[in-house]
């Protein structure tokens, strides 16, 4: 069985409010509405750490104190972050370097956004499947600030942070089954002019907010309840037995969306989650499954799913067994 063997948080610099956010003064009446009951109370500022960083740093916390040796990691999945440190080069290729994990196979993904992590837990889980030799595959994040503003309106409030994940064979946390799909019909929903722009020019925009708001909105409901069908119907599993649902930490409004739509109770772990952290891009899904488990909130034997989305446009289901 392939399960997770282990996930950790690494939040460098200190917790700040929303409300001392320099960018609050510029709000206007709806959007100051939104930032201010979006569910996120503080957030972490990595300063000048970087997103490569912060992953590395993730990576090294999880390595030492789960006592791995870098030279078992077979694989590392490298969860590319909206704005590397370089073009061209390669990150990926770095932290298997820096970690000295010299057996590994490096690669990274990107342009799924938040659901980055569903893919590459879907990739590790089949790369185990298919090599019975290899033992762990280490995925890895880091979030960071791509522009002076961290409020993404009208979606969230960006934190900073890094997340490492350690997959292996094991008989707990089970990853029983992922599903994803996407729609290329909104690739540029959301965007961030960088070309002839300086730093302090950098600003991402919704290119359609009604878009955004209604149309992505109901055809998120029904690729979620199409996905989350087929994935209990191809476990032998139905709604009643998830002991636990959980999602991304976007907005209190999108758990509370999910809630209505389909008749469930989202993990109060993820507005936990969202209030302290903020959002963490990729990183979400695995700090509320390590709260969900460090915290004992999550009982041997349980089911966990797990939904995963991103305004690109893109929807995944995890299935966990803890």
């Amino acid at each position: 069985m392939i399960g997770i063997k282990s996930i950790k948080l690494f939040t460098p610099g200190t917790p700040h409010s929303i409300h001392q956010l320099d960018e609050k003064q510029g709000l206007n009446e709806s959007e100051l509405s939104y930032f201010t009951t979006c569910g996120v109370d503080t957030i972490y500022d990595a300063g000048s750490i970087s997103s490569y960083e912060l992953a590395r740093g993730a990576s090294e916390k999880l390595l030492q104190e789960t006592g791995t040796d870098a030279s078992s990691i077979d694989l590392i999945i490298y969860l590319q972050s909206r704005m590397p440190e370089h073009f061209i080069s390669s990150e990926a290729t770095r932290l298997q370097f820096d970690l000295k994990a010299e057996q590994a196979v490096s690669f990274a993904i990107s342009n799924l956004g938040c659901a980055d992590s569903s893919m590459a837990l879907k990739l590790a889980k089949d790369y185990l499947s298919a090599n019975r030799k290899a033992n762990h595959v280490l995925i890895c994040y880091g979030n960071k600030l791509f522009s002076n503003y961290r409020f993404r309106n009208p979606v969230t409030i960006i934190g900073d942070g890094g997340v490492a994940a350690l997959v292996g064979r094991s008989e707990d946390n089970r990853i029983t089954d992922i599903q994803i799909q996407t729609n290329g019909h909104y690739w540029d929903l959301f965007k961030l002019e960088y070309r002839d722009k300086t730093f302090d020019q950098y600003r991402e925009v919704c290119s359609d907010i009604r878009k955004y708001g209604f149309e992505l909105a109901i055809e998120s409901k029904n690729r979620f309840r199409e996905i989350n069908e087929s994935i209990l119907s191809r476990n032998g599993q139905r709604k009643e037995d998830i002991s636990h649902f959980m999602l991304q930490n976007i907005s209190s409004r999108a758990y509370e969306y999910y809630q209505s739509a389909f008749d469930i109770k989202i993990s109060p772990i993820c507005a936990m989650n969202l209030s302290q952290y903020g959002h963490l891009g990729a990183g979400d899904v695995f700090v509320n499954y390590q709260t969900g488990i460090e915290s004992g909130f999550f009982q041997k034997g349980e089911q966990v799913l797990i939904m995963n989305n991103s305004p690109v446009a893109a929807w995944s289901s995890i299935l966990m067994e803890v």
